[in-house]
């Protein structure tokens, strides 16, 4: 009689190739100890934070009366770059062209409300 195969069959086909892929399966490296590991990350954050504190002394320090962005001028570790505000220049573009959209709504609706009332159009 022959075999029949049904969904049930091609389940167990299924499970059987899954298991012995993963019989077939190198072993996964070690990992790495969690103490070893944390002592990597701080002595990364440190050399980044001695790298920061480096830039920050070299830079010239701006004098008195000199126009500065008041954008770039945020305290802190999360500074915007001017690279990053000019990046982003569609977002005032896209401002600019609401606002002009808005003005330009504002004196059709105001037009509109002079030409109703001058022609004695609608409720009274």
């Amino acid at each position: 009689m022959a075999r029949r195969g049904g969904k049930a069959a091609n389940r167990r086909d299924r499970q059987r190739r899954a298991q012995r892929k993963a019989l077939q399966r190198p072993a996964a490296p070690p990992r790495p100890n969690a103490a070893v590991v944390s002592d990597a990350v701080e002595t990364v954050a440190e050399s980044r934070h001695e790298a920061v504190h480096a830039r920050v002394s070299a830079a010239p320090s701006p004098t008195r009366g000199a126009r500065s962005d008041p954008r770039f001028a945020v305290a802190g570790p999360s500074r915007l770059s001017e690279r990053a505000a000019a990046e982003y220049h569609y977002v005032r573009n896209d401002l600019r062209n609401i606002a002009i959209l808005v003005v330009v709504m504002a004196v059709l609706l105001a037009g509109a409300v002079v030409a109703f009332s001058a022609l004695k159009i609608g409720p009274h």
